[in-house]
Order: C-alpha cells, then structure tokens, then sequence
C-alpha cells in the first residue's frame, strides 16, 4: 500500500462529522474528481473515482447529506493505472438542488466562502479535495526525489482558493501548472508534516516522521563521513607540502643552524609523511599546539630559504 493510500485510508476512517463538513468535502471531490455540465439542459454533475473505498465513502456520504444514491453507471479500465474507474452519477432532478447546496456553478467559479464557515469545514474540504485529486510521494533509496504532496485541480481560480484556503490553515503551498491542471504542491518535509496534523492522519503522520528522522539520520551520518574524508584529504595535502618544503630546506646549508627542536621535527616529519598532526605529535609527545608552533616556524624557515 502506498503512502497515498495509507492517508487517504485515514481520512475514510476518521469519517466526516457534520453536514457541513460532509457538504464541503463532497463539494471539494466533485472539484478535483468530477465534472459540472448540462445533460438534456439541465445542470448535472458526475464523479469519476479509480479508487474504491473513496468512491464507497462518498457515496455514503453523498446518501447521508442528500438522502439520494448516486449511481455507478459503469465502471472502465484505467490504461495507465490497471484500475477501474468508477463513474458516479446524480440521478435526474436531483442534481440540481445538489449542486446549489455544494455551492457550484455550472459556468464554473471560485469555491464559494459560504461554503466554509468553520476552521473544520475549511479542513473537510481539504481532506475531500486530497481524497479526490492528492497523493503523497517520500524519497526512496537511491532516488533523487524528495518529499512532495500535491492535489490537482482542473480549474485555476478554485486551485488558487483552495490555496489561499491552506494558507488561512498556516501552510504554506504553491501552485503551477501542468499541462491543462493546475497542482497545489508542498515540498517542505515540515509543511507536509503540518498537513497531515491538520486532516488528522495522525497515524500516516507517525510513519512520515519516522521516516524523516531516519532519513535525517542517515544524511547527517553521509555529510560527517563526507566531511571526515575531506578532512583527511585536506591533512594529506598539508603534509606533502610540509614534507617537500622540509626536504628543501634540509638541502640548504641554514638548516644546520636550526634549533634541535626543529630539526627533530623535520626529520621525523619526512620519515612520517602519513601521519596526521596528532599522530605525529602523539608520537614526539608534545603538544598539538606545540608541534602546530613549531610546524609554522619550520614553514617559515622553508620559505624563507627556498632555493
């Protein structure tokens, strides 16, 4: 089971819990799933679902509100998907009255703030809105993608209300255009985790947050190897410079005059070439600051009497 299908499973569970809620909801899936036209010159509308415990649970919910059963008036074979897709239908001189009371026009419009009088309404219609046109992608191993969360609508305005919606609820989300849709998209791992609090898949939420601190474990683990090894990188450049800045000035006929101390060091700088600062101060038992004093001193030398 996907992600997708786990919060969209969550959200069916949880249920809706008044008319209001279920009005708004319903109305947010006939937005992202269905179509609003003229059949025999009259308003009407249907549902298209290739999910079917959605399909089942808008059904109910349709019945409860409106005391009237939508129909499945057949039942096709998605391509692309391998599933079946669900056409659900308004029984004729029903529709109307439905449409008027989810707020929706056949000549189209924005979603109608009527509709939304509540913060809880504001949240059903999301939740419809994501049962009808969302999905919920995490990054995979081994896969360049991240974190994103989107619901697609087929109209700009309502896409842009129901953005301005979210943003009311404190998420931010952003909308493009693909093709003839038009997609409101989270990519923000927090943001996401923000949106599955506000539709109380509190359960999708756990796993996602789970997930997150995994793979944060996991990042943070590859960028301190990842520093570790240009560190080490870093240190072995430093130490072939040292090395051949030494052997020059052990050509040269000052380095006789140098300090025991630094001669000491010089030498067994050259014979340890591999060693790391600590190593080799470990190893001379002095200080690493000590030996860092007198490896600033020996370079100076070096450079001063570079040949």
């Amino acid at each position: 089971m996907s992600f997708t299908s786990d919060i969209k499973k969550e959200i069916i569970h949880n249920g809706l819990h008044t008319a209001e809620e279920r009005k708004a909801a319903l109305s947010a899936f006939v937005r992202t799933s269905g179509f609003v036209g003229n059949k025999d010159g009259s308003p009407n509308f249907f549902i298209v679902s290739e999910t079917e415990n959605v399909a089942e649970f808008f059904m109910a919910a349709f019945s409860e509100t409106f005391n009237v059963e939508l129909s499945v008036t057949h039942a096709t074979m998605d391509r692309m998907s391998g599933r079946d897709k669900l056409l659900l239908q308004c029984p004729a001189g029903y529709a109307e009255n439905v449409l008027q009371q989810l707020y929706l026009r056949v000549d189209g419009n924005g979603i109608d703030r009527r509709l939304l009088e509540t913060e809880a309404d504001m949240i059903a219609y999301v939740k419809g809105a994501f049962l009808g046109g969302g999905s919920c992608t995490l990054p995979t191993e081994g896969a360049k993608t991240g974190y994103h969360l989107e619901i697609v609508f087929s109209d700009k305005e309502v896409a842009q209300d129901f953005c301005d919606i979210v943003d009311e609820l404190e998420m931010l989300i952003n909308l493009v255009k693909r093709k003839d849709t038009y997609v409101a998209y989270i990519k923000s791992k927090e943001v996401i985790s923000d949106f599955l609090s506000v539709i109380g898949a509190e359960h999708a939420l756990k796993k996602f947050s789970a997930l997150v601190e995994k793979r944060d474990q996991a990042n943070q683990s590859n960028r301190t190897q990842n520093c570790m090894a240009s560190n080490a990188d870093k240190a072995a450049i430093a130490a072939v410079k040292q090395v051949v800045a030494i052997q020059k000035l052990q050509k040269n006929s000052a380095f006789s005059d140098i300090s025991d101390e630094l001669k000491q060091l010089a030498n067994e700088r050259v014979k340890h070439a591999g060693m790391s600062m600590q190593e080799l101060a470990d190893y001379l038992k002095i200080s690493k600051s000590c030996l860092n004093h007198r490896m600033r001193r020996l370079m100076e030398l070096a450079a001063k009497y570079e040949e």
